[in-house]
């Protein structure tokens, strides 16, 4: 018998990092928390000693301490644990990519598989079901979808707020409970959406930014000046690496030297570009 996806166990996850590269940075928190419908059925969480000095700089992110970590479990540890608490269960997570890109060096430093549960990302599955807000960062969609958000940057509040936007857009694609698990993977999980934002035929590059498509071509850097969704204007340096398509508008995904992560821009908000030599 297939089973409904509101009767499925899910188990959301988060971690917090001394930085944004997983291949120099270290993970120094660790939650998930497991759950079936809106009913929380077990947490984990875990503090983790990087095994490098925490700044900070980062201490004022996330509030965690050297003297925290001391006597936490190593990464490769805490990683074995948390891949133990989530099981074979889908695993829901805000912006995976940056997730599980630590997690799966960890586990290739211990000489371990990449997980490979089936995964959801609510950063791109809420653009779907949402379209138009102003912003899909996790504090932002727990703000507009009224999702509770706990202490930010904190691993466990994470995952309970990711897991909140993952049920807020549960309830938009199934109110009335009928969808298969099965097909749910099917049209939202994190492979099928990348798949789509990817397809070539359904993405070409809007006219009047030649120069943003040739400094993709060339693997260049190029400057912007954006609007974001709050009406600041900012300059930014960017890397672009490509289109995707999010609730139905073609956007330009690129490396942003300014927050320091791979980003989505609308065109429309992009009000001027020019080269890096310039």
């Amino acid at each position: 018998m297939l089973t409904k996806v509101w009767g499925t166990e899910f188990a959301a996850l988060d971690l917090e990092t001394t930085g944004l590269d997983p291949l120099n940075d270290r993970i120094v928190e660790a939650a998930a928390v497991i759950f079936r419908g809106s009913e929380v059925i077990d947490t984990f969480e875990t503090l983790v000693n990087p095994g490098v000095r925490i700044t900070s700089a980062l201490t004022a992110i996330h509030g965690i301490t050297n003297s925290m970590v001391k006597g936490a479990p190593a990464p490769a540890e805490a990683v074995s644990t948390l891949a133990g608490f989530v099981g074979e269960r889908p695993l829901v997570i805000q912006n995976a990519p940056f997730d599980m890109g630590f997690i799966d060096t960890v586990r290739r430093e211990s000489f371990s598989g990449p997980l490979d549960n089936d995964l959801f990302d609510t950063c791109r599955l809420a653009p779907v079901i949402f379209p138009g807000l102003p912003s899909y960062s996790l504090g932002s969609l727990a703000r507009a979808l009224g999702v509770p958000k706990g202490r930010s940057h904190r691993a466990l509040d994470d995952s309970l707020a990711a897991m909140g936007i993952f049920l807020k857009c549960m309830e938009k694609i199934d109110p009335a409970g009928n969808i298969e698990y099965e097909r749910f993977e099917r049209d939202y999980s994190f492979r099928s959406l990348l798949a789509l934002e990817r397809s070539p035929a359904l993405l070409q590059w809007p006219s009047g930014f030649e120069a943003i498509r040739e400094a993709f071509e060339v693997s260049g850097k190029i400057f912007i000046v954006y609007r974001g969704g709050n009406g600041s204007v900012t300059e930014r340096l960017i890397e672009p690496t490509g289109l995707v398509r999010i609730g139905g508008r073609i956007m330009l995904e690129a490396w942003c030297s300014l927050r320091g992560e791979s980003r989505t821009f609308r065109f429309d908000r992009i009000l001027k570009a020019w080269k890096q030599e310039e």
